[in-house]
């Protein structure tokens, strides 16, 4: 996972400067004074590494959350840390400038330009709405990889690969890798509709505007059944892990299989070669002209009959 150091004010200053006076201060970790202003004015903890329990700070309410997000075909993890007062909202951002937060902002703006009113509250509410908007489109994009990883569960399981020759055990460990990867993925996808729904809830208790309350509801339905769906993709991919682990099983099986048949095969002639080469004083048959010839196929014989009984009882297929 990769991170993007951007600095969410570079290129909006004008639109930051703006929901700053409407009441929505965002920062990020890497504007060192201003986020050091703002905890010293109100008395927070704005500070990422700050753990994940929300808490009541003075007048304001500190909510962490930890988020995967898809940005640029890249899932990357980030931070972000909600402090939701009566007056003014803060957001400090750490690892990559969330894109759904400028879309918030956009949204934001235009209510502002046609003259709707903007509290913390309503901000907040526009802030989740955007993040689950995004928590969604990284979802959709994992079950798009995991269909792929699918494919290729179902040419290991299947014993050959897309190029047609036999899957082997790099193979499949490399699948069962990505599926790991995934799997990583969707557990903290998970973990971050779990934050998300903590800050709508608090948000509910917070907010004394009515009017949020329908808006607020349908979100945290949709956050909810957004996680019913990640836990959906999660035992998905346990699904595929069992079946790559079975595949696996039934290879080494067929390995050991190999073995024992070409043992069986082998015994016989080599208790053979093992007799007659042995030192004895007289042995009869090396008298008669056609011992040799007898020695040879009554050692073939004894390699076919181990042979014939191992396909008889089905133990080759």
């Amino acid at each position: 996972m990769t991170e993007d150091r951007t600095n969410p004010h570079a290129a909006g200053g004008l639109m930051a400067a703006r929901l700053a006076q409407a009441g929505w201060q965002r920062l990020h970790t890497q504007q060192a004074e201003p986020l050091a202003a703002e905890q010293r004015l109100h008395g927070l903890d704005l500070s990422p590494i700050r753990g994940r329990a929300a808490t009541q700070e003075g007048e304001f309410i500190v909510i962490p959350m930890e988020l995967v997000v898809c940005q640029q075909g890249e899932f990357r993890e980030t931070v972000l840390v909600l402090a939701l007062g009566k007056e003014q909202l803060i957001s400090v951002e750490q690892g990559p400038a969330l894109h759904a937060l400028d879309r918030a902002s956009e949204q934001l703006l235009t209510r502002l330009a046609d003259g709707g009113a903007l509290g913390p509250g309503t901000m907040m509410l526009y802030l989740l709405e955007a993040l689950n908007d995004a928590a969604h489109a990284s979802l959709r994009a994992i079950a798009e990889r995991l269909d792929e990883r699918s494919d290729a569960v179902a040419a290991a399981s299947g014993g050959f690969d897309t190029a047609q020759r036999q899957a082997g055990v790099a193979d499949i460990a490399g699948t069962a890798m990505a599926l790991a990867e995934a799997e990583e993925l969707v557990a903290k996808a998970v973990e971050g509709q779990l934050m998300l729904a903590r800050a709508g809830r608090w948000l509910r208790r917070a907010a004394g505007d009515a009017r949020l309350g329908p808006r607020l509801t349908v979100l945290l339905a949709d956050i909810h059944s957004l996680r019913r769906y990640a836990r959906f993709q999660h035992e998905k991919i346990r699904n595929l892990q069992q079946s790559l682990m079975t595949t696996l099983d039934i290879k080494q099986n067929q390995v050991i299989k190999v073995f024992t048949v070409v043992t069986a095969v082998f015994t016989p002639p080599t208790l053979v070669a093992a007799f007659y080469g042995q030192n004895f004083a007289y042995m009869p048959e090396l008298a008669l002209p056609w011992g040799e010839w007898m020695v040879m196929g009554l050692t073939g014989l004894f390699a076919l009959v181990p042979l014939a009984y191992i396909k008889r009882k089905g133990w080759m297929r």
